[in-house]
């Protein structure tokens, strides 16, 4: 698995394209209950004043291309595959595989299921071909994991074994919204170079990562 290296800081740009797309989840996908109802029921099991759907941005025309835009300046030379557990991760892969396209630096996408097929192919990975004939998921390849929020982290680390399985490097772990709730940390703990975007607090309230201009996180390219 190879270690983040140091990178130069954001650009403006990028910066700018971060501050729309957290304003964008915090208005749009992100939902608070009242003092008088009832907590939300996390998939982890945890209990929540707020909720965040961020495929409510993911999937917006707006949201869509900034997110491919972030997340692809951040892998661009480094990975050569993204995407994650299914459902919110094959959104954000393509996204960050479309905007690769327009850069005419292809990163080519793949979603992780929670259980095989029950018909066709059986497949546990649906992934897109590759020029070079291999799956996408092979030795060798360098891989970015992709997820829309990090709670526990048990959702990307079904990502993680399946990809480590494959024997492929991965070269990154991002998530949009990190609820702040010990999954990044574990994350950490076990070698992995993970990071998110944005940062919850217990109320719902996003503030950038103040962590992205750190020399461990991937700034392959700034422009």
């Amino acid at each position: 698995m190879s270690q983040p290296r140091p990178q130069e800081t954001a650009s403006p740009a990028i910066d700018e394209r971060l501050r729309k797309l957290c304003a964008l989840i915090q208005a749009e996908s992100i939902t608070k209950k009242a003092s008088w109802e009832p907590d939300f029921v996390l998939v982890s099991g945890a209990h929540s004043r707020y909720y965040c759907d961020t495929k409510k941005v993911t999937l917006s025309p707006e949201g869509a291309q900034l997110t491919g835009e972030i997340i692809f300046s951040l892998l661009d030379g480094e990975a050569q595959a993204v995407g994650g557990l299914i459902l919110g991760a094959a959104f954000i892969a393509t996204a960050v595989a479309l905007v690769s396209s327009q850069h005419d630096r292809p990163i080519y996408a793949f979603t992780v299921r929670d259980e095989p097929k029950k018909h066709g192919t059986k497949e546990v990975v649906a992934q897109s071909y590759h020029p070079d004939g291999r799956e996408i998921l092979c030795s060798g390849r360098r891989v970015a994991i992709v997820d829309d929020v990090v709670t526990k982290g048990g959702s990307i680390l079904k990502a993680v074994k399946e990809v480590e399985e494959r024997q492929c490097e991965i070269v990154a772990l991002i998530a949009l919204v990190d609820r702040q709730e010990g999954g990044g940390e574990a994350l950490l703990q076990r070698g992995l170079p993970y990071f998110s975007l944005f940062n919850a607090d217990s109320d719902g309230n996003l503030t950038i990562n103040a962590d992205l201009g750190s020399p461990r996180i991937h700034r392959v390219h700034s422009k």
